[in-house]
């Protein structure tokens, strides 16, 4: 662990990173690491700038957290970074959208429950496969199982807190043929939305040697099989019988109104709601 100093405690779209890295053994890299693949960053004055930041302002917005790196890792329960921005978030009647693998936000449920009454309050969780064993081997065995991830999707949603789902990654021949299935499962828990990304999968030149490194090493003989279909190192990955896939999953999400296009998901994320006198629209991320 090493600490971040950092003057601009939000980037300009509202993003807040208290952590920064690495914090599970994903088969997928945000960024280039440094000496250790899994050191992570931590701003240990994130709460006191993020006070100092939203007393500030004007206009109330959206917070969104854990884009490069999970606001739950495993020094948060340390540190309970997490808890206290939440709670300034909280305070100040901002909304917030947080991103997470791991069951410990159930820690903050009832900060999470009071910004909810206010405004927007989401958590956003990947699930990209319903095979536990093939879950470890695409995000390492620091994150919670599939079963636990529906689980805390029941919890969240009985507190009035709204769920968002990411599929990705989705990796020809080894989770493309789930999707439809994946969606299947996740009607049934009352979901605000799945934010498909049109089924594709963009790898940064940066990170590109990393992904397909750690492909042929955690799935062998399904990389072998793609490596037949594909020359060289494509930056971007869809699945096999795209078309069909997109065709029925978007199909299947309209059925079940479930958000789908995550241009509308990235839009509602961004509108700020105040529950208490109606509704106004902010944009505004300076």
């Amino acid at each position: 662990m090493y600490k971040i100093e950092s003057k601009n405690i939000l980037t300009p779209q509202n993003g807040l990173n208290i952590y920064r890295g690495r914090t599970e053994d994903s088969i997928l890299l945000t960024e280039i690491p440094g000496g250790d693949s899994m050191d992570i960053g931590v701003k240990m004055d994130a709460p006191d700038q993020l006070d100092s930041v939203l007393r500030s302002r004007r206009s109330k917005s959206i917070i969104l957290m854990g884009n490069l790196g999970d606001p739950y890792n495993r020094f948060e329960e340390e540190y309970r970074l997490t808890r206290k921005c939440l709670k300034i978030i909280e305070n100040n009647d901002y909304g917030v959208v947080i991103a997470t693998k791991q069951s410990l936000i159930l820690r903050d449920i009832d900060i999470l429950q009071g910004i909810a009454k206010k405004t927007k309050c989401a958590v956003e969780l990947t699930i990209p496969t319903l095979d536990e064993k093939k879950l470890k081997k695409l995000e390492g065995e620091e994150v919670i199982s599939v079963s636990e991830r529906l689980e805390l999707i029941t919890t969240l949603r009985e507190a009035g807190i709204a769920v968002l789902v990411d599929l990705a990654p989705v990796i020809p021949f080894i989770n493309d043929d789930e999707v439809l299935d994946i969606l299947q499962v996740l009607a049934e828990y009352d979901i605000l939305g799945v934010d498909l990304a049109d089924l594709r999968l963009a790898i940064k030149k940066s990170v590109r040697d990393f992904f397909y490194m750690e492909y042929s090493n955690r799935f062998p003989k399904e990389y072998k099989e793609f490596a037949k279909e594909n020359a060289g190192k494509p930056g971007e990955l869809i699945p096999r019988d795209y078309k069909k896939k997109l065709k029925e999953s978007l199909e299947f999400c309209e059925e079940h109104g479930i958000l789908s296009s995550g241009s509308r998901i990235k839009s509602w994320k961004r509108q700020y709601e105040n529950k208490t006198e109606g509704e106004q629209l902010s944009f505004n991320f300076t």
